[in-house]
């Protein structure tokens, strides 16, 4: 085999996913390219070598290929200033033109392999400036054309794709659009145009569903498995099926789910891609423990933290251990929830892109397990022993009926008030500080999904606590907070707002929005210039003897989150005055 046909067939590979025979087959051509003095043939099999590392999360050898590359541009470089030695200007071969060439083509190559780095390693900021240092204009070399719009669009996909990973969904949502109008406006029927049609259709689809619009992923997962299908790409058919199985959970179809990832896993297994193998353990454990099977689930979400550890993904460990924490609760085990919170905490601290919104979920479910501890102590006939084998605690939690067997007055339900009046202390001011989000939201449609999807399941288990807690004020105060529901504002609906919020998956005030993580959304409803917006209630006061509603707790969401849950008005005076 010739070295260029070589170099065509390790491409043909690596778009089939064929990383690794790839891989071998570049190598295997590296002496024979030294030996023809070819540096051009050289800054592609680096080039090509630096995607291959990219997309298996080799990250040194990404940055060994971007160096390489760079050091031959510079002494091209070097020679067209003037500035290079005799001896080595003695050794090219190449002409003032070629030169240029292969400047500006391996330059963008590197410039590709420098944003897809930057951006895996979550450096945003840095990928977006080398995104922008790569979309250049240069029209010197037609013939570059193609590849410049190839190379531009996938550093768009691999940037898009991981901010999603780290739930910064709302900054990804112009790279989404250009990737989209791009893939609908190409007429190319090459390999490499299929491949960003699979790979964005993937990536855009995954971004739908956990963006509550899993009718819009729908058709792009069929046109992709439909490509890949027809192409022979048996991974990329895989993912396609997982981002299916995903959208089916998503819909609470639970048998639909187990197919679609029972029928991907073995594909996604085989070629060892570390995080779809992890998203397929996740979604098992959710089945499983659906259906009752607590120690398969288990065995399942630790399969996936085990692959998160080995990314090193602080964000995704930090979920799948508030995961896992749930088998502890139903088990009894209430120290060792305590302890995998602590260290998803750990791991937020950790991570340069955990939000307010993530310690808030964080705070609510260390309320959870204080509450859980709390029902166990009132004789929950569903709250698990922790010394129970695993059958018994599966039996136990099917057939739980809910029934509280404690006496008032005694020793248990003493502790177990105690208890609960700690879980109200995490899990109020955490459901309070998300749900002030409403307020911020221009758009109509896009705020009843927040509402509904975000918010609504945090001050259920507030409106829970408090009523477990026997505090019927404080359940009265939640019921007057959640019925009064915000004002109106006469004044124009800020565009910015309406821009995000038509888009967003998880939302803070507008001061926050590149901070968010994941907030559900529809899409813009058709008219957003009217003159009313929603805004956050005045403090609250139901009672002439007491302070306003809910004092405390929006207090602790203010320090704990920099929420502020009710606006710096008058008092609202809600009970009726006697004439």
């Amino acid at each position: 085999m010739s070295i260029p046909g070589g170099l065509e067939r390790a491409r043909h590979l690596a778009l089939a996913s064929e990383e690794t025979t790839a891989k071998e087959l570049l190598l295997s051509f590296m002496p024979q390219i030294e030996a023809a003095n070819r540096d051009d043939w050289m800054l592609e099999a680096l080039a090509q070598l630096g995607e291959l590392y990219l997309v298996r999360t080799a990250y040194d050898g990404v940055r060994e290929g971007a160096r390489r590359i760079r050091e031959c541009l510079t002494t091209y470089a070097s020679i067209l200033a003037g500035g290079a030695t005799p001896d080595v200007v003695g050794k090219s071969t190449m002409t003032p033109v070629e030169m240029r060439h292969v400047i500006r083509r391996y330059g963008r190559r590197a410039g590709f392999l420098e944003t897809g780095l930057a951006a895996a390693m979550g450096d945003h900021e840095g990928a977006a400036v080398a995104l922008s240092a790569l979309d250049d204009d240069d029209v010197e070399f037609a013939d570059l054309a193609e590849e410049h719009t190839y190379l531009l669009t996938y550093a768009r996909i691999v940037c898009a794709e991981a901010l999603c990973d780290d739930d910064l969904h709302v900054r990804s949502v112009a790279l989404w659009d250009s990737v989209v109008q791009h893939i609908l406006a190409s007429s190319e029927s090459g390999e490499s145009a299929d491949n960003l049609r699979v790979l964005g259709g993937i990536g855009y689809a995954r971004f739908c569903i956990e963006t509550g619009r899993l009718e819009q992923a729908a058709p792009w997962l069929r046109r992709v498995e439909a490509r890949a299908e027809a192409r022979g790409w048996e991974l990329a058919t895989a993912r396609a099926q997982l981002e299916r199985g995903a959208a089916s959970w998503s819909a609470g179809d639970r048998v639909g789910t187990e197919a679609r990832m029972y029928e991907a896993y073995p594909v996604i297994a085989r070629y060892a891609r570390a995080n779809d193998v992890s998203r397929c353990w996740l979604f098992f454990g959710l089945t499983r423990m659906s259906a009752g099977g607590l120690k398969v689930a288990d065995e399942c979400w630790e399969n996936a933290e085990r692959h998160w550890r080995e990314l090193g993904k602080p964000f995704h460990i930090h979920r799948i251990l508030l995961q896992r924490s749930w088998i502890a609760i139903f088990r009894g085990r209430y120290a060792e929830a305590v302890d995998m919170v602590t260290q998803a905490r750990a791991c937020l601290d950790s991570s340069p892109r955990s939000s307010w919104l993530a310690y808030a979920r964080l705070d609510d479910h260390l309320g959870n397990v204080w509450r859980a501890e709390a029902l166990a102590d009132l004789g929950f006939d569903g709250a698990g022993e922790p010394d129970e084998d695993w059958e018994a605690a599966e039996a136990r939690y099917q057939a739980g009926s809910g029934a509280i067997r404690a006496q008032l007055g005694t020793e248990q339900h003493r502790a177990a008030m105690e208890k609960l009046k700690r879980a109200a202390e995490l899990k109020v001011p955490a459901s309070l500080a998300v749900d002030s989000v409403r307020y911020s939201v221009a758009d109509a449609e896009a705020r009843a999904q927040w509402a509904a999807c975000v918010s609504a399941p945090l001050l259920a288990g507030a409106f829970a606590v408090a009523s477990d807690w026997e505090n019927s004020d404080l359940v009265s105060q939640l019921i007057e907070y959640h019925s009064a529901r915000g004002t109106f504002k006469s004044e124009q609906a800020d565009a910015t707002a309406a821009a995000w919020s038509s888009v967003s998956t998880a939302a803070a005030p507008i001061t926050d929005v590149d901070e968010l993580a994941l907030i559900a959304a529809g899409p813009p409803i058709a008219d957003d210039t009217g003159l009313t917006r929603l805004g956050p209630l005045p403090p609250l006061r139901m009672d002439p003897t007491t302070g306003p509603v809910l004092d405390h707790y929006r207090a602790l969401a203010l320090e704990r989150y920099g929420q502020c849950v009710t606006a710096a008005e008058s008092v609202w005076e809600t009970w009726e005055t006697a004439f």
